[in-house]
């Protein structure tokens, strides 16, 4: 369970969320899809809501009855959403769900079948949101675990403050800094990170436009259909020119790989490049996991894929998101089309974070060893 956290912090997040990330108007329809672990921050959120003359829905899973739900129900009923879910879906102009549920050993024992079919309706979700251009934000504080948090090496506490503290900062900084990197990127040519540990690859640009998850989804987000937001929110990242990658990359933090439709922990690991491709993985914990992920693809050519700077000053320790801690480069390898880019296979992603890092675009410099320059 969570901790019982006090009423004016959990309104003060509701109000950030509400006014500054959501935008939300007096009018709008508001649904809020919420786990029993997280209901009174959901409350809060649906009293803030009334409070700027909007119209909240609030829908609650509570989680024991959901585990007693999957053991007696037939494995071909489970993940079912009916229309009715749909309908309220299409009619809001403003979406926020608390993800859930928290019990990660209960989750991880269940049958691939019953694990599949829980999750099978999450991009018919996306679909609609996209669809019907629902501004939508999500936020995983049901998800934090002591489980997940050893296996991302963090302490459970100092995530779970990490994802309320980062989720209310005012946006109105990492706008600014996003705009401006997002900018150099998208008109810039060559890419360069480097770092004292190693670390010197040379990357190109593919002249598209950069997405800035700054914490905010405006106007423009929404025309360009930019409409799904996880808070706590900030990294600016580009795509890249998927033909071309020379050096090294050197990790000091914590990533991620997503194979074989699993998520899984990567420890710091060297990657080196040539001819445009992962050509050399170390014998690092993180470097064998995915060397051995790459041995059961059937192309096992990786691409680059994306690169990111991370804008927010409160993250550190966030499983999932050490990419959006301020100054952080992160490297993305494998598959970028869900992204904006031109790689459909093979269905690897990784992603390497690095900590205390340069980051030059034509020569200019944007991140002097883990420090966004100002314009």
């Amino acid at each position: 369970m969570l901790p019982d956290y006090p009423e004016p912090l959990r309104r003060t997040f509701a109000r950030n969320l509400l006014r500054n990330s959501l935008r939300l108007r007096r009018g709008d329809n508001l649904l809020i899809e919420t786990w029993s672990a997280t209901l009174p921050w959901a409350t809060s959120l649906s009293q803030e809501a009334r409070g700027l003359g909007a119209q909240p829905l609030l829908s609650v899973h509570d989680e024991e009855t959901y585990w007693r739900s999957l053991s007696s129900t037939p494995a071909s009923r489970i993940g079912q959403v009916g229309d009715h879910e749909w309908a309220a879906l299409k009619a809001s102009d403003a979406f926020v769900w608390f993800l859930g549920p928290m019990d990660a050993k209960r989750e991880e024992a269940l049958p691939k079948v019953a694990s599949r079919r829980a999750e099978a309706n999450y991009h018919e979700l996306m679909r609609l949101i996209q669809k019907y251009r629902v501004r939508s934000i999500r936020w995983d504080l049901g998800r934090t675990s002591p489980v997940w948090a050893r296996r991302y090496g963090v302490d459970v506490n100092g995530w779970r403050s990490e994802l309320i503290d980062a989720a209310i900062l005012d946006p109105k900084g990492m706008q600014r800094d996003g705009a401006r990197i997002g900018n150099r990127l998208r008109r810039g040519r060559e890419l360069r990170i480097t770092h004292p540990n190693g670390t010197d690859l040379s990357l190109r640009l593919a002249h598209r436009q950069p997405r800035v998850d700054d914490g905010v989804i405006d106007d423009r987000d929404v025309r360009d259909g930019n409409v799904v937001l996880v808070l706590p929110a900030g990294v600016t990242s580009t795509t890249v020119d998927e033909g071309f990658a020379e050096g090294t990359f050197v990790s000091n933090q914590t990533g991620v790989m997503w194979a074989v439709g699993a998520e899984t922990p990567l420890s710091p690991a060297r990657w080196t490049f040539r001819d445009g491709t992962l050509s050399e993985v170390d014998r690092s914990p993180g470097g064998r996991r995915l060397q051995r992920a790459i041995t059961t693809l059937r192309n096992p050519r990786i691409p680059p894929g994306q690169v990111s700077v991370g804008l927010n000053p409160r993250i550190t320790n966030i499983p999932l998101l050490f990419d959006q801690s301020r100054g952080t480069l992160t490297l993305e390898i494998g598959r970028n089309s869900h992204i904006g880019g031109r790689t459909r296979s093979p269905h690897l992603i990784a992603y390497a974070d690095l900590r205390g890092g340069s980051l030059l675009v034509d020569g200019e410099m944007l991140v002097d060893r883990g420090h966004l320059l100002t314009a």
